[in-house]
């Protein structure tokens, strides 16, 4: 008896494994499949990068990594569910309250470099059956988008103009000339280089402007056009040894370095940009209502190793004063005139720009100030003729109360 049990037994251990061999011997599976609606794009151009989930099962909830090139692609929005950037994105689609058997994500990028970007998901994506809240088998692809240049994008990758301070380059600056030479003082631990190229739509990067040590030290002003050619301009900084200090400089009492109290300084927090040292200065964007100072265009110069945005005169492109844009320590926004010889900022007068030791007036101003001038005049004699007119006055009311007392 207790055999037939136990065939009995057996038999349906036996027919459910051979009716549901799927349930029994593996997970639920999910296909995911990325693609672009578009795998050739241009740079500025936008694309819509998609994650389709599809399987035999009910999808439940979704908890997924993207990985992508951030230097080519940059996120930008979702449809609610995906946050992140800087090469990583995470969709979140948790607590799903009706499952389906397929499902779409969709991801909007724009091309802000050149070159190839693939797209894939990390071993930490989680999809869950929506039944049971096991984790799903899944199988992916990887996506690869490719960014070109802009149409008739440029390749101008030259600078117009090489400047450094202190010091100055061996020889005159040639745009076809990459080589250059400069010799700095032992006091000297960073250049400030005014690097502008000939075509704004250029970008210019520098590295190693900072630390020099005795001897040769090497910087390069990294030049990349609109179409991505690249240019190096490199710099040979010679930094003077260390003079030998003797008994008698030792015991000289120190003093302040009074020059150095209104040297400005160049300061990033996150997307901000500031200038300290002396002088306090959030750099801003102008607003589209300002109007931008008479005789000067936009450029950019190189501080600390950033561009910022500059306004330089349009008469006197080498001349040691720029124009910047900013809110000072008491929230007025304006422009501010640095002296990049000095390295010294101070608020621009628009009334008047410097030239040389001379201050220099325009036209318009010195006929206001002219008529002005005729104004307080002519206001100081009708002040005189009034003293007088009252003067005459009171004399003639006197002597007509004499003669008339004369006459009683």
């Amino acid at each position: 008896m207790k055999n037939r049990h136990k065939i009995v037994i057996g038999l349906f251990l036996f027919a459910l494994i051979v009716i549901f061999p799927a349930k029994v011997c593996m997970a639920a599976g999910v296909s995911v499949n990325i693609k672009a609606d578009n795998n050739y794009i241009k740079k500025g151009d936008s694309v819509i990068v998609s994650i389709n989930l599809s399987s035999d099962e009910l999808i439940g909830d979704f908890e997924g990594y993207l990985s992508y090139n951030a230097d080519i692609l940059e996120f930008q929005s979702d449809g609610g569910v995906a946050a992140g950037g800087e090469g990583l994105i995470k969709i979140t689609d948790m607590g799903v309250q009706e499952g389906d058997s397929s499902r779409k994500y969709a991801l909007k990028f724009k091309a802000v470099g050149i070159g190839k970007s693939t797209f894939a998901l990390n071993e930490e994506t989680g999809i869950y059956t929506f039944e049971s809240a096991d984790k799903m088998s899944a199988s992916s692809n990887q996506l690869v988008v490719e960014v070109a240049a802009e149409d008739k994008a440029s390749d101008n990758a030259n600078l117009k103009e090489l400047k450094v301070n202190p010091g100055n380059l061996t020889g005159d600056f040639d745009p076809q000339e990459n080589n250059y030479s400069i010799t700095i003082d032992q006091d000297t631990n960073q250049l400030v280089i005014s690097a502008l190229p000939e075509d704004s739509n250029a970008t210019v990067t520098i590295n190693g402007n900072k630390d020099f040590k005795p001897g040769h030290n090497s910087v390069e002003i990294n030049v990349k056009a609109a179409s991505g050619k690249i240019n190096i301009y490199k710099l040979d900084v010679v930094k003077e040894e260390t003079a030998a200090v003797t008994e008698e400089e030792n015991n000289k009492p120190e003093s302040s370095n009074e020059a150095e109290a209104g040297k400005i300084k160049l300061e990033k927090s996150g997307e901000e940009t500031y200038l300290t040292g002396g002088f306090y200065l959030h750099l801003l964007t102008p607003e589209e209502e300002v109007v931008i100072p008479t005789g000067y265009t936009k450029t950019s110069l190189i501080i600390n190793g950033v561009s910022v945005a500059v306004y330089t005169n349009t008469e006197d492109i080498d001349g040691g004063f720029l124009l910047l844009y900013g809110e000072n320590v008491h929230g007025l926004k304006g422009f501010y005139q640095y002296d990049r010889r000095e390295n010294t900022i101070q608020r621009f007068n628009p009334v008047s720009i410097k030239e040389g030791e001379k201050l220099v007036i325009n036209k318009e101003t010195r006929d206001t100030q002219h008529y002005q001038n005729q104004i307080m005049i002519l206001g100081i004699a009708a002040a005189v003729l009034t003293g007088i007119c009252s003067a005459l006055a009171i004399g003639i009311i006197k002597l007509m109360l004499k003669n008339k007392g004369s006459e009683d």
